[in-house]
């Protein structure tokens, strides 16, 4: 028969010096490497698994569409209000200034009905220097040679 003073969880043998006395040993502390580097290579080869899987996937739904049209605006200089041309290549903005600084080292009719003429920039500043003033036309009447 059993002592009604002995725990139900006591050793039925006396195991050493501890048996009977509320004490246990303690399992000692032990990392298990081996596993632990299996389950990381099992984690990348399931990673390489579906990364390869969904690499495929998509070059297969790739090659099942159609390239996409292509605008006929591109390759215009300008589409809308945004010129598309490289700032290296893009020689409109040279090309008015050349054309504009041409304008003002020569002579010619400002307003031709209205008798108004231009004259080199050079020129009319050394003019104005000078102080002198194109004459005021008559009433009516355009401006013989037109104004200096």
């Amino acid at each position: 028969m059993t002592d009604r003073h002995e725990s139900p969880f006591a050793p039925a043998h006396g195991a050493g010096p501890a048996a009977g006395h509320g004490h246990s040993r303690s399992e000692e502390d032990r990392i298990h490497t081996g596993k632990i580097v299996g389950v990381g290579v099992a984690a990348l080869v399931v990673f390489f698994a579906a990364s390869l899987a969904t690499v495929s996937y998509f070059n297969v739904r790739v090659g099942e569409r159609t390239p996409p049209p292509i605008p006929k605006e591109i390759g215009q200089s300008k589409i809308g209000m945004v010129e598309q041309q490289l700032f290296e290549i893009a020689l409109r903005g040279e090309n008015d200034r050349k054309a504009r600084l041409e304008r003002l080292g020569r002579y010619g009719w400002a307003d031709r009905e209205k008798g108004v003429a231009h004259m080199p920039i050079e020129k009319a500043m050394e003019l104005a220097a000078r102080g002198v003033r194109a004459p005021a036309p008559a009433t009516g009447a355009p401006a013989p040679g037109g104004a200096l």
